[in-house]
């Protein structure tokens, strides 16, 4: 499947930092998503390596989860890449990126019925490493149609071109994976991205973002794919403080996994991430993966 934004919406994306269209996907092909990612969600898939982990507790399963998530669920149903919109996806991000653009990550996220916890706006780009700089487009298709009512995601317009604001905990707690931004915005500028099933929302790393909670009777679902440039050293000095607070259950399992020769399944894995288009996309990944390991031996 092959889609092409015009130059209007491509000018409209970089002006707001956000744009929303129809993929076109088939019904069967989004069913086929919604089926394969609520079979690992049902199945708790990825838990004890912490690539599942509920984004809004304290993710020690005492409570049902409020924001169940799976990084890289593609480790766990390979028929994930290669699909329709992984196509899609990956042309509309070398048409705004470049021809040296990569794939990143990809992300299931739930909502689930009554109970599926409002998201905190934030930036991606807080979760990052302020030490590089980057480029890189989130594409968050929706599993069914989206509206208030079930957690649609809603933008402030503009906010990219500012920098990484102030973020903390929700309610101050370190151990919830997820971070609020805490000053420098409006939310009552926010538009919501109420789109069909098929639909998507496009945005960059320091867009702000949020979404409410899920009202309905129905989970909400959503699949996300990341794709970037390689990252380059930070033109100013900048420090995340929340990133060195952060203490979540998710990040020890992970720790505990890795130990015990996890970090070997994990850099298998990743193998499917490198594409060597230049030095410099080589050296940074070899560097990437030896920190992997690195934080493995040297964590207390």
């Amino acid at each position: 499947m092959t889609i092409r934004l015009d130059q209007t919406m491509i000018e409209r994306f970089r002006e707001d930092g956000f744009l929303s269209f129809d993929t076109g996907l088939s019904e069967r092909d989004i069913a086929a998503l919604r089926e394969t990612l609520a079979k690992l969600h049902n199945e708790n898939i990825g838990f004890e390596e912490g690539a599942l982990f509920d984004a809004m507790g304290v993710d020690d399963g005492s409570t049902p989860a409020r924001f169940p998530q799976i990084l890289h669920p593609r480790s766990f149903a390979p028929e994930l890449i290669g699909n329709g919109f992984y196509q899609l996806a990956r042309g509309i991000a070398e048409q705004i990126l470049g021809g040296d653009v990569r794939f990143k990550a990809d992300i299931s996220l739930m909502k689930p019925a009554r109970i599926g916890d409002a998201t905190p706006w934030h930036q991606d780009e807080a979760f990052q490493d302020p030490a590089f700089d980057y480029e890189e487009i989130s594409f968050w298709l929706a599993l069914q149609p989206v509206d208030k009512s079930n957690s649609c995601m809603a933008y402030v317009p503009g906010s990219h071109k500012g920098p990484v604001l102030p973020h903390g905990f929700p309610g101050g707690d370190p151990r919830i994976h997820a971070l609020e931004c805490i000053d420098g915005f409006d939310p009552r500028d926010a538009v919501f991205c109420q789109i069909p099933a098929g639909g998507c929302v496009i945005h960059v790393g320091r867009t702000v973002h949020g979404a409410g909670p899920n009202t309905t009777d129905r989970e909400r679902m959503a699949y996300v794919l990341i794709f970037d440039r390689v990252p380059v050293p930070a033109k100013v000095q900048r420090h995340f403080p929340w990133l060195s607070q952060h203490k979540t259950a998710r990040a020890k399992r992970e720790l505990e996994w890795r130990r015990h020769g996890g970090i070997l399944v994990h850099l298998w894995r990743q193998r499917t991430r490198v594409r060597i288009t230049s030095v410099r996309t080589l050296l940074f990944d070899v560097r990437r993966a030896a920190r992997a390991v690195r934080r493995v031996v040297t964590a207390d």
